[in-house]
């Protein structure tokens, strides 16, 4: 594979694609309610869904875009998501807008872009070793060059034609007028894929391609990135234009293509918007739509059945070593660890005022509001384990303690239910609930429906029972 700028890419994309086919098969097999009929002998197709073709040549790329993240992938299961997010995209198109289903932010890719960027990389991870070995033959080069014809590196005095008008104060990244007519006439790349089709890639192309980080580097002059960047671009129309006119699929199987890496897409959006897959970065507006509307009845039965998710720490008897370096701590640390008694040790090597003690620092109370640095330390260790030692807040360059804690003992009792800390946590949670069950009920609903004809010997990996059965 020498498409070296887009490789990186399909790696990444294709091991998260063997993720999200894993969470949702598992999500799902348990809830699976459809009929599905193993009667297709249409030569050439692997299934139909509501009449719309599936082909075997569409599946054997998926196939190998999928091994790429998953070595152990069968057939089978690339169907089954193949179906699966053809049904539950459609469903997600009627319930929520384009923007809430592939983002569109300051800070990120645009739609378009992200669309490029998935379509491209599949295209590379399907057809890569035939995009480069036809481009080599039509070249006559081991270094092809996918069709272009013309290059330019960016040099100082285009920097100042693009950056010329730019205000110092940058509170976000934006080209002002003068610099994006600029960009919109200077051309990076020129390149003719055949006969028919030519075009250019220029300085606003490469800069409308960019999320924050990138519009960045280019205000930074980043002439290597900005040139990078540019033959990515060239490289993905090149791709795209593959799969439409070299790939050898009909124009039917190139749409298909193309809806199932933008169906792939949306069913990750619509999870991560729904909160079902998100992570910690993302917005959960919806769930917490949900969770706004979660009754005091639902909060208390979910208290009465989750109480060890509200337990709390009100008090803790435990010792301490503070040493005024990091050495001094390793030394203390290293003879605990020999099995020495912590008061011994605290004895020996602290210098707070209560090292005669042993480092005892009695009974610490949680308080009401806030705690400081050391009770927050003592109320998360676990009783009678020593802890690693703990550089205390401070800037790197300032003299800082250092402590090192042992817990001997835990007072805990429940947070109580009408805290706003269980009404937090217990909404957020019972939203979960619900928005999980939403999301595999609209999973039976749209299979239920659906008419799915299969290749007979492309069984799905579900049981599906038979229509009018209870499952």
């Amino acid at each position: 594979m020498q498409f070296s700028l887009l490789n990186d890419h399909v790696i990444g994309l294709t091991k998260r694609s063997a993720t999200s086919v894993m969470l949702l098969m598992c999500m799902w097999a348990s809830h699976a309610a459809a009929t599905v009929s193993y009667d297709l002998k249409t030569t050439g197709l692997a299934a139909t869904i509501d009449d719309k073709p599936i082909s075997q040549r569409l599946l054997n790329r998926f196939t190998m875009i999928a091994k790429r993240g998953d070595k152990d992938v069968t057939p089978n299961k690339v169907l089954q998501r193949i179906i699966d997010d053809d049904l539950l995209a459609i469903y997600a198109r009627s319930r929520f807008t384009s923007d809430d289903l592939i983002k569109d932010s300051k800070v990120a890719f645009s739609p378009e872009v992200q669309i490029q960027q998935a379509l491209s990389a599949d295209i590379v991870a399907a057809f890569g070793p035939e995009m480069v070995v036809e481009a080599k033959k039509r070249t006559g080069s081991d270094k092809p060059n996918y069709g272009q014809t013309a290059s330019h590196t960016m040099t100082d005095e285009d920097w100042k034609k693009l950056l010329s008008d730019q205000p110092e104060l940058k509170l976000d990244y934006h080209l002002m007028p003068a610099g994006r007519k600029f960009a919109e006439q200077l051309v990076l790349r020129q390149y003719r894929f055949d006969a028919n089709t030519q075009g250019t890639i220029t300085l606003a192309d490469v800069y409308d391609s960019q999320h924050m980080q990138g519009k960045f580097q280019i205000h930074q002059k980043d002439k290597d990135y900005t040139d990078q960047q540019a033959q990515v671009l060239m490289e993905r129309r090149y791709a795209i234009h593959w799969l439409e006119h070299r790939s050898g699929l009909t124009p039917i199987e190139v749409n298909a293509f193309k809806q199932i890496v933008v169906d792939r897409m949306e069913i990750q959006g619509y999870l991560a918007h729904i909160g079902v897959a998100a992570d910690v970065h993302d917005d959960m507006s919806y769930m917490k739509k949900i969770a706004n509307q979660v009754t005091p009845e639902e909060i208390q039965d979910f208290y009465q059945n989750h109480k060890e998710m509200f337990i709390r720490v009100d008090r803790v008897k435990a010792r301490h070593i503070r040493t005024k370096d990091e050495a001094t701590a390793n030394e203390a640390f290293a003879a605990l660890k020999k099995g020495k008694l912590f008061a011994d040790v605290a004895k020996q090597y602290s210098v707070a005022d209560d090292r005669q003690n042993g480092g005892d620092l009695g009974w610490v109370v949680h308080p009401e509001t806030g705690s400081n640095w050391l009770q927050s330390l003592l109320f998360f260790q676990p009783v009678d384990k020593v802890s690693n030692p703990f550089r205390m807040p401070g800037k790197p360059t300032d003299a800082v303690d250092w402590e090192i804690v042992l817990v001997e003992q835990k007072d805990t009792s429940y947070q109580p239910v009408t805290s706003e800390s269980v009404h937090y946590v217990a909404s957020l949670a019972i939203a979960k609930q619900k928005v999980m069950q939403e999301y595999l009920d609209a999973r039976v609903q749209v299979w239920k429906q659906a008419k799915i004809h299969i290749r007979p010997d492309l069984v799905l990996s579900m049981n599906f029972p038979q229509e009018g059965m209870q499952q």
